[in-house]
């Protein structure tokens, strides 16, 4: 198994509170925007499709966090998304329970009086959860939206619809997060983020992985040089390089790529090496 970049498990409390902030920050702004979409546009698969956008927008800014803090800890940062996740799942719901059982509904038509109602019963309902899911249940028994060929869903397939909300939620978030910035390289020398090089190297495919490893394992870096003669192939390696100025260690990252056409569309990608450790490597 050929050596990778592994996290060195850095979580100061500044660190942590600072993603934790920026987080939860996230949590109670983003369920608002994803409640509104999916009153707007109550399609089941809509619905589906804006959750796991909401996980993964909660895995940006907490990754962002990531990046500010310096936190590289991939199990803390795991902890941090569900947390997040839970705390916006129960946060959108708070807001749509809100907003089901206001005086005026779903509706954009709202004079100060409201907005102060309708603040004063999310608070009630944030901080009296056994009311809100006993509403929940309530909602539960007599459904919340219909779909065409069904009817009103309500009762036990209506719970399988909400559990499989919360799974994409909490899954977009941890999924946002173990692939953002936890698993890049960071300079302990610089103590900062590794950066990518802009240029890339294109090289010939790359056939067998054994092969430039076997080379790379030998100090044989002439196999990462870019060769220009490749400008106009269909089918090559992109070399991706990330360093930092002063660190002898470089990372690098080999993809191959497949674009018969030269079209946007029909670029074909398949990751061969992610974040290899380089030692004063002249590349």
């Amino acid at each position: 198994m050929e050596p990778k970049y592994t996290p060195q498990g850095y979580a100061s409390t500044s660190a942590i509170l600072t993603t934790l902030a920026i987080g939860i920050l996230a949590s109670l702004i983003l369920p608002v925007f994803y409640i509104i979409l999916g009153r707007l546009i109550p399609n089941i698969w809509f619905i589906a499709i804006i959750a796991f956008l909401l996980g993964l927008g909660l895995g940006f800014f907490i990754d962002l966090g990531v990046k500010i803090g310096k936190l590289r800890n991939k199990k803390i940062v795991t902890i941090i998304a569900i947390f997040c996740g839970l705390f916006a799942f129960y946060i959108q719901w708070v807001l749509f329970d809100t907003l089901a059982y206001s005086r005026k509904g779903f509706t954009f038509n709202l004079n100060g009086n409201d907005l102060k109602f309708l603040a004063q019963d999310f608070f009630f309902l944030f901080t009296h959860p056994h009311i809100l899911v006993q509403e929940i249940v309530n909602m539960n028994e007599i459904g919340t939206f219909r779909i065409e060929s069904i009817g009103i869903i309500s009762g036990l397939l209506l719970w399988v619809i909400w559990a499989g909300e919360f799974i994409v939620i909490l899954g977009g978030a941890i999924f946002g997060v173990l692939n953002g910035q936890v698993i890049h390289p960071y300079s302990e020398i610089n103590d900062n983020w590794m950066k990518r090089r802009k240029i890339t190297h294109r090289i010939p495919l790359v056939e067998n992985k054994e092969t430039i490893v076997e080379a790379l394992n030998q100090r044989n870096f002439t196999v990462l040089q870019d060769q220009p003669s490749l400008i106009n192939a269909t089918d090559y390696s992109e070399v991706l390089i990330f360093e930092s100025t002063g660190d002898p260690t470089k990372y690098i990252s080999v993809i191959n790529v497949s674009n018969p056409t030269g079209k946007a569309k029909d670029k074909k990608l398949k990751s061969i090496l992610k974040f290899y450790p380089l030692e004063n490597a002249n590349i």
